[in-house]
């Protein structure tokens, strides 16, 4: 028997569950008992999300690259002058 935090109560979202089995939990709160398939099931990486579309037309993404390439040149500097 373990308590657990990570499985809420399906019926009351109460956090406090305690975990009889692999995949059996009961809720502190209202006493709901059930079968959790994700308990014990192996982690698998998220998908990759694909990119928000950007908000820019074509002319200031160009604009933008023209800067982008002045900053890594040095024209453009954070640095406060000495």
């Amino acid at each position: 028997m373990l308590i657990e935090d990570r499985w809420p109560c399906p019926q009351c979202g109460n956090r406090r569950t305690v975990r009889w089995s692999e995949r059996r939990f009961v809720c502190f709160h209202c006493r709901h008992h059930w079968e959790h398939e994700q308990a014990h099931a192996p982690s698998r990486p998220a998908p990759p999300r694909p990119d928000p579309p950007l908000p820019f037309c074509p002319t200031e993404l160009e604009r933008l690259l023209i800067y982008r390439d002045a900053v890594r040149a040095g024209f453009y500097t954070d640095a406060l002058p000495v």
